[in-house]
């Protein structure tokens, strides 16, 4: 899937059968997910709220795929509502598993500007414009959950990684952009961009 679906509601009567928390139960009830977020998110009709026991997790309900879902999958954990990844082919045994949101509401807000940046049509061609959406996507990622960028390792650190490296210049430091995201003495979140290096050294 190439664009952003409809956003769309989980099952109430359901998720209420598995004992979801409330906060995930009000986010997935009222706005849901979407259906697609440029294959970064695919929900699975299917599958939806499937539940499996998950290594350091406990129960948790299969809420989407990423790509075509043969290797990582998002879960809802139904111990604490954090999401979680799982990692590992669908018929083989849990490779790992990692958090990947403190909650469906952080989830929401990142896939959001996830979405609003590919949907945008912007490209590197488009220069400063281009820049300036990459920057601000960051900084809402970040500022939604925090906490999801703790580990570098980690999903989204790794996927805005990759959204960097689309921009024209290479960065000086060496410190990824999601790095530079921090609250100002106002509240603001702001980045501190480390500008680019001179292409004569």
């Amino acid at each position: 899937m190439n664009t952003t679906g409809s956003w769309l509601a989980y099952d109430a009567e359901q998720l209420a059968r598995i004992g979801a928390p409330d906060s995930a139960v009000a986010a997935l009830t009222g706005r849901g997910l979407p259906g697609g977020a440029h294959d970064l998110f695919v929900r699975v009709p299917a599958r939806e709220l499937e539940v499996a026991e998950l290594p350091e997790c406990g129960r948790a309900a299969f809420l989407a795929q990423a790509g075509d879902g043969y290797w990582n999958t998002y879960w809802l954990s139904l111990r604490d509502g954090c999401v979680v990844m799982r990692y590992g082919k669908q018929d083989e045994p849990v490779d790992h598993v990692k958090l990947i949101n403190t909650s469906v509401a952080a989830l929401q807000a990142v896939l959001e500007a996830w979405c609003d940046y590919k949907d945008s049509g912007l490209t590197p061609a488009d220069g400063q414009a281009y820049e300036h959406l990459v920057v601000t996507t960051i900084i809402r990622a970040v500022s939604a959950d925090p906490e999801a960028f703790h580990d570098e390792q980690a999903w989204w650190p790794t996927t805005f990684e990759e959204v960097e490296y689309t921009l024209p210049g290479i960065l000086s430091g060496d410190r990824a952009l999601y790095q530079l995201v921090r609250q100002d003495e106002t509240g603001a979140w702001v980045l501190d961009h480390p500008g680019y290096e001179d292409e004569d050294d």
